[in-house]
């Protein structure tokens, strides 16, 4: 019985170690998430501020690879 025990000790502090290096994860992916989200609202910004520049929506060339 106590064999058994010591067994379920050990697994639940491996389950706990793995839990806290998942939650390092989550929360270090949703800071890059962030920044990523910030970033591209300010590349969108910069994007309509260079379409109103140019009176265009579209450009009327040829895309590159022509």
């Amino acid at each position: 019985m106590s064999e058994d025990i010591e067994r379920l000790e050990i697994k639940i502090s491996y389950l706990e170690s793995a839990i806290a290096e998942l939650n390092e994860v989550v929360v270090s992916q949703a800071k890059e998430m962030r920044h990523l989200s910030l970033w591209v609202e300010k590349l969108e910004r910069k994007v309509e501020d260079l379409i109103e520049e140019s009176g265009e929506a579209r450009p009327n060339r040829r895309p590159p690879h022509y």
